[in-house]
């Protein structure tokens, strides 16, 4: 439960962190774009469940 409390949280923080760098960077809005973010954000999400449950387990 606790993973997927944490990899929630981290997914909406990058998901943020990532648009507001793209916006820094100019980087136009687009279907692309926007699916880069999710990927990126998914993958951290990801990576933070997995260590999570290592840790735990």
């Amino acid at each position: 439960m606790l993973s997927l409390v944490l990899s929630t949280i981290v997914f909406f923080a990058a998901s943020y962190a990532i648009k507001r760098y793209l916006d820094d960077a100019e980087i136009p809005k687009g279907i692309t774009r926007t699916i880069v973010i999710f990927v990126l954000a998914l993958a951290l999400s990801y990576a933070v469940a997995a260590i999570v449950e290592w840790i735990v387990s």
